[in-house]
């Protein structure tokens, strides 16, 4: 696999090295569209004074479309305490997106995709969630080879939908000692049940859906992306093949009772059901699952901040690895 670099880079006044990996892989068998999806970027941050094969790993993984630079908070954090950080971009996000934005609303990164009457349905979305745990799998034995970073304390870190794309390479993957997860679960049938109010991915999915797509197609095209995130968040409801495959809970039983598992939540989440995540925790033999009052997704009702919640939550859950 070509990569190439490396650049510097500085997250929050750490340097680091910044690298192009490139894995051509077919995602929708439209050679142009696959091409922009297999090339993202990947940035290694090392801790100093701390040998590298006795350093652990954290990866980590931002929300769905959103770019990897929105994890550079937990670099000084992390490296602070003796663990490297690697952060890359994962399809349709940052510079793996189609119309790269930078913004992570996901109704403008599909609107390519749409428009090329490729289907975001659950095929894709079991694409993008097999070829993340393979992108995590070689930036981990990227570090090893490059750096010498050989130490076995592997750490998968998600915010939101990353969440769920790194508990898929944890359950059905193996990979990583702990997994750590900020509003989200690793439950994606139950999490799609919490997206927006419950009766519109049942309204976009129905009938009236249709023809209201029809609709919109003449009167407001724009809108149409949004449908069909909401149709898929409905057919995740209620699994088929694709969608049962992508959830992670499925490989649930292929988690060792010694691998760590930490959710972290709001009380005040629109997004992600505390009661669901707190459910999802207990099915881990080492799981437990912290709700912070006044948090939202991302943001605060009232209280300390998401990202000082965050950092907060890291330097306690890796407390053991510290330098």
């Amino acid at each position: 696999m070509p990569i190439y670099g490396p650049d510097v880079i500085n997250f929050e006044g750490v340097n680091g090295d910044r690298y192009w990996f490139y894995e051509p892989f077919a995602y929708t068998g439209i050679s142009d569209i696959d091409e922009r999806l297999s090339g993202f970027p990947v940035a290694v941050f090392l801790p100093q004074n701390r040998p590298v094969e006795h350093t652990p790993l954290v990866i980590g993984l931002q929300g769905m479309c959103a770019p990897y630079g929105w994890n550079a908070f937990i670099v000084p954090t992390l490296t602070q305490m003796g663990i490297a950080v690697a952060l890359f971009d994962t399809p349709l996000s940052g510079e793996r997106s189609l119309v790269r934005s930078f913004t992570a609303v996901v109704e403008n990164e599909i609107k390519p995709l749409i428009e090329r009457d490729v289907c975001f349905d659950t095929k894709l979305l079991l694409h993008i969630f097999q070829q993340i745990a393979v992108d995590i799998a070689r930036i981990r034995n990227f570090c090893c080879e490059r750096y010498g970073i050989s130490d076995s304390r592997l750490a998968l870190f998600g915010v939101s939908m990353g969440v769920l794309q790194a508990a898929y390479a944890f359950n059905a993957n193996g990979l990583g000692e702990r997994l750590l997860g900020t509003i989200g679960h690793a439950n994606l049938q139950s999490f799609a049940q919490s997206w927006g109010h419950w009766f519109l991915p049942e309204l976009a999915a129905s009938p009236f859906g249709g023809l209201a797509e029809v609709i919109l197609q003449r009167v407001k095209p724009e809108i149409k992306p949004l449908v069909k995130i909401l149709q898929l968040a409905n057919n995740l409801k209620y699994p088929d093949e694709h969608s049962n495959a992508c959830n992670p809970m499925t490989y649930i039983e292929r988690v060792e009772p010694t691998r760590r598992v930490r959710f972290l939540v709001g009380a005040n989440d629109g997004l992600v059901s505390k009661q669901d995540a707190i459910e999802c925790a207990k099915c881990f033999g080492d799981g437990a699952c912290y709700v912070v009052p006044g948090m939202g997704h991302g943001t605060k009702k009232w209280g300390a901040s998401f990202v000082d919640h965050v950092r907060y939550f890291l330097v306690t859950q890796l407390a053991d690895w510290r330098n």
